[in-house]
């Protein structure tokens, strides 16, 4: 593996400083992750986009949304070289440290890596601007601003920068393909 291909402790530190120019400069790009009747799985949508760094490493942010519960969701940033997730935020997500014994409920938290924990440092943030509790009845069209402004605020907590190119584009909502039950008998 090349030198910055490999996620170090004093690399991560080094991209979480705020002095190598870390910035969100595109709009996510959404995608599908689950087909919409699979029994084990609620279909997600996520998103993709590059982040620039004055390194040369690669890294990204990504976030997923659950289309079932709208209201959880996580963004996180990825070295992708070797599959590291350096930061991850779940909102009103659900999390049991194992460590401490504290249980996250439907509570934000935050997800730190290093070589020798992983991602097992979790704590609880303050630096986020959201409603703390489930909200009843969200879609996805009524949690655009919360979602663009925590994807703001997630960037600023990496110490990295949001660029002029940055656009919020909302989640693309797969179409559920009708059904054609009892037609089987036709040709």
């Amino acid at each position: 593996m090349q030198p910055d291909e490999e996620m170090t402790d004093a690399l991560a530190e080094k991209i979480f400083s705020g002095t190598v120019g870390g910035a969100l400069n595109t709009p996510l790009v959404w995608k599908q992750k689950n087909a919409p009747r699979s029994a084990h799985k609620p279909v997600h949508v996520e998103a993709w986009a590059p982040l620039k760094i004055d390194l040369s490493c690669r890294l990204e942010l990504r976030m997923r949304i659950g289309l079932d519960v709208v209201w959880e969701y996580s963004l996180l940033v990825l070295h992708p070289a070797d599959k590291t997730c350096l930061r991850r935020l779940d909102v009103r997500g659900t999390h049991l440290d194992r460590d401490t014994g504290e249980n996250y409920l439907n509570r934000t938290h935050k997800h730190r890596w290093s070589r020798t924990r992983g991602n097992r440092d979790v704590y609880a943030p303050n630096d986020i601007r959201h409603a703390p509790e489930p909200i009843l009845g969200a879609t996805c069209e009524s949690m655009d601003e919360e979602y663009d402004r925590v994807v703001r605020d997630f960037i600023a907590e990496c110490k990295m920068t949001v660029g002029g190119s940055y656009v919020w584009v909302p989640p693309t909502i797969p179409v559920t393909q009708p059904t054609f039950d009892g037609l089987e008998d036709y040709p």
